[in-house]
């Protein structure tokens, strides 16, 4: 797993798929591709800010997919407009 702070994380491409892990495992996908989706996207923010849930994403590429841990809030949610 990779730190998305620490590399350069494309957080609004389309083809990034962002989920959300509850401290009891419950796994969730976070829809962010289009405006519509933004309260959603907002609500795993805060929820993540607040330490109920971890926000992680799978950035694809060509020949492999990499894990990364969302471990910069504000810039996650600052790249979506808010």
């Amino acid at each position: 797993m990779r730190s998305a702070k620490e590399s350069n994380f494309p957080y609004s491409m389309s083809t990034v798929c962002y989920f959300e892990v509850y401290k009891d495992g419950k796994v969730l996908p976070i829809k962010h591709k289009n405006k519509c989706d933004r309260p959603e996207l907002y609500e795993a923010y805060k929820r993540a800010k607040d330490k109920i849930t971890t926000i992680y994403a799978v950035w694809p590429g060509n020949w492999r997919s990499d894990l990364f841990i969302i471990d910069d809030l504000k810039t996650f949610i600052n790249s979506f407009d808010f």
